[in-house]
């Protein structure tokens, strides 16, 4: 019995995550560390927000798009809304904790390197900050990749536009944005964490969008 759940759980994640895009991040969050060096963890926060933000647009591109890679969508898309919902959901949730790991990997591999504390300041605070900081900002990117594939039904197309919002909001010109939507402001201003509170909530609504878009072209199919 156990060992039937365990291969339907193993199944499941090698739909929702697949070996073209699971083995490249992982190779990817390896490099990090050695190619990037950081002195405190605010510095790995800063490097990571970028790289990661940037792993999502490609992570998340495909979660419903694979079964048009696949061409089992006319019959994926013969289930009830509410399940091929669920469903859907249940992919994100993989894709995005298969990211998570990889930053705690990433932030491990720094510690063990050796990071400097700033005087007066903890290390078990400062290492949440800058986790928070990534994953916030990796879920808001992949939320915009999941949203703009579904609403073009073209993989080039919805990864090139997250590509393009990516480097808009990385640039310097971005800084200047509001709190609101200064996504990327960890380690540069004190507010920061405005901008991923934010990264949060708009993330959560390109999901919600996403998801209903795939909803409305099965129904008209």
């Amino acid at each position: 019995m156990k060992y039937s759940l365990l291969r339907k759980i193993k199944t499941y994640i090698e739909v929702s995550l697949p070996w073209y895009i699971s083995i490249p991040v992982i190779m990817f969050s390896i490099m990090f560390p050695i190619l990037f060096g950081c002195n405190t963890y605010e510095d790995v926060g800063v490097i990571l927000d970028r790289c990661f933000s940037f792993l999502a647009v490609i992570t998340f591109s495909n979660v419903y798009y694979i079964e048009l890679q696949q061409k089992t969508a006319e019959v994926y898309n013969l289930l009830p809304n509410k399940r091929k919902t669920a469903d859907i959901l249940k992919r994100l949730i993989v894709r995005f904790l298969f990211l998570t790991c990889m930053i705690g990997i990433c932030f491990a591999s720094y510690s063990i390197k050796g990071l400097h504390v700033y005087v007066g300041k903890e290390a078990g605070t400062m290492f949440i900050q800058a986790f928070f900081s990534v994953v916030a900002v990796m879920f808001l990117f992949g939320a915009i990749s999941f949203f703009c594939v579904n609403l073009s039904s073209n993989l080039g197309v919805g990864i090139g536009i997250g590509i393009v919002a990516w480097m808009i909001l990385t640039s310097t010109v971005a800084l200047n944005l509001p709190a609101l939507f200064n996504f990327f402001a960890y380690g540069v201003k004190d507010d920061w964490y405005i901008g991923k509170v934010t990264a949060i909530v708009v993330g959560m609504l390109f999901l919600f969008m996403g998801t209903s878009l795939i909803d409305k072209k099965s129904n008209k199919g």
